[in-house]
């Protein structure tokens, strides 16, 4: 697919064989970018290893100056899929609708999610992240 154009969450068209991240994102660290930055608020993706996008995480720091406090929130979304329990149709429907009932009833479910990380440099990156973070909120 070299040379293919691609449409940006930013409305750029960019080639797809164009590694650099779109206008206005910084690569902080290996598959990690910052995305938005505010006076009390800094915001980045990291991507999963496993290369599927819709397992990005997005990591928000936040200060508190009042409080002197600065909230880390990780943003993901999480998936439930019946159909990963059972190879019948039907059973998974069902599953599907119980799980809707769970929900209407108790008001939550509980699901979990993995972000994979590959090796030390990309754990590195998501500490290093994080302190870039902290200190550009410190300023």
């Amino acid at each position: 697919m070299a040379g293919a154009s691609v449409l940006e969450a930013d409305g750029e068209t960019r080639e797809s064989s164009n590694l650099s991240p779109p206008k206005g994102v910084k690569m902080t660290t290996k598959s990690v970018m910052k995305i938005h930055e505010f006076e009390d608020a800094v915001y980045y993706r990291a991507a999963c290893n496993c290369g599927n996008s819709k397992c990005d995480m997005t990591i928000e720091l936040e200060a508190d100056k009042d409080l002197q406090m600065i909230t880390m929130t990780l943003y993901k979304d999480l998936y439930w899929s019946s159909f990963w329990r059972s190879d019948n149709f039907f059973q998974g429907i069902w599953e599907r609708i119980k799980c809707a009932l769970r929900v209407l009833f108790n008001g939550y479910i509980e699901v979990e999610e993995a972000f994979m990380f590959q090796g030390d440099e990309q754990i590195d990156a998501f500490m290093t992240t994080i302190e870039e973070g902290r200190n550009y909120l410190k300023k």
